[in-house]
């Protein structure tokens, strides 16, 4: 008997040293019915985590006992005003978006710092092809206007300098209307129009990313962007003959900007045709690969400055805030301007609007109802 109740002290100590090592706890703090508990194997939350849970059960009685009243005042048709006072929490909770505008303009506003830190891609260049040359002027522009998340792209217009025929010089960037998400950018189908344009040729067009793609260490032309370029080409055959015309990527890295132009092959232009009308959109599309594009050269210059050409009218180029006024057919006319930048005012009208309305507060109340009952 004696041996088992050594045995039996033995055990008791191994146990509560095991549960006191486990859970922090010094286990002479531990008062008689824990240690039954505990030797019984019964779930005992070590005091630290009681006291935890005590608190967050005080801190919401606390929150229900100063329940704020909330008082709506509301119109009906008949013009009768209806007043509600909720003390719930009910639909008082305001929604707020992973990528809210509001978080992103404030951030936009950093974008010309990246502009110091350019960086050009010049590995895997076909050494055979044309060199293509961007001003820093209007590329730094570009990158100015534009958002981190949302992709915007303007149309590269050139000349080819007459000493050397090998070379593409950059002159212009159009900004027509147009409305973006992360991966690509909606653009009209007609193609910018003016009497600057006529002595230039289409050299492509160029788009922000919020990242670069990059597969098995290199970097990648995105899918969309092969489709899109191939549709401009089928739609367009009089005036882009699908030797010339480039795609710039410029992607937002960390503190800077990546720069990255492709021409799409024989092959690219193929497979995008193939693919532009696919049931269930891009991501259904098969056969894509590293044979429907290669990397062209691309110099940045300082010696020659470029221009931008920009939408006639008040709304600017960015219908990504008054969405429902852009349609892939619409028609514009294009102006020599500096462009606006993404977050301007022109750009969200309906914004300020609402501005107004919350800073005239109650005085909003006053505007004449009309009563239908008459």
């Amino acid at each position: 008997d004696e041996q088992w109740i050594k045995v039996e002290v033995a055990l008791k100590d191994l146990i509560l040293a095991d549960y006191g090592k486990k859970n922090n706890v010094n286990v002479s703090s531990l008062t008689q019915s824990e240690i039954r508990d505990i030797i019984l194997g019964m779930e005992i939350s070590p005091p630290s985590l009681q006291r935890q849970q005590v608190a967050e059960i005080e801190a919401q009685a606390r929150e229900q006992s100063q329940m704020t009243a909330t008082t709506t005042k509301t119109t009906n048709v008949h013009g009768e005003q209806i007043v509600v006072t909720t003390t719930t929490q009910y639909e008082a909770a305001t929604f707020h978006s992973k990528t809210d505008w509001r978080v992103r303009a404030i951030s936009a506003t950093n974008l010309h710092l990246r502009t110091k830190h350019i960086y050009v891609s010049s590995e895997d260049i076909s050494e055979d092809g044309l060199t293509y040359v961007l001003p820093k002027n209007i590329l730094s522009k570009f990158i100015t206007v534009a958002d981190l998340r949302t992709q915007i792209a303007g149309y590269l217009y050139g000349v080819t300098p007459p000493d050397n025929n090998q070379v593409r010089e950059v002159r212009c960037i159009v900004l027509v209307p147009q409305v973006g998400s992360h991966q690509c950018v909606t653009l009209p189908k007609r193609l910018p129009d003016h009497d600057l344009l006529k002595d230039m040729e289409p050299l492509g067009w160029i788009h922000t990313q919020p990242n670069e793609l990059i597969q098995n260490g290199a970097q990648v032309l995105p899918a969309p962007d092969v489709v899109m370029h191939a549709g401009i080409i089928e739609d367009n055959k009089k005036l882009w003959s699908g030797q010339n015309e480039i795609i710039i990527t410029t992607s937002f890295t960390q503190g800077s900007c990546s720069l990255t132009a492709y021409k799409v092959t024989e092959a690219g232009l193929t497979w995008g045709k193939k693919n532009r009308n696919i049931a269930g959109g891009i991501a259904n599309a098969q056969g894509f690969s590293s044979s429907c594009y290669e990397k062209v050269q691309m110099l940045l210059s300082d010696r020659f400055q470029g221009f931008f050409m920009v939408p006639e009218g008040g709304l600017g180029w960015n219908y990504n805030f008054q969405g429902v006024k852009h349609n892939v057919g619409m028609d514009y006319t294009l102006k020599m301007d500096m462009p606006e930048r993404f977050y301007a005012e022109c750009h969200r009208p309906q914004h300020f609007l609402s501005f107004v309305q919350m800073e005239q507060g109650e005085d909003a109340d006053d505007a004449d109802y009309e009563d239908f009952l008459e």
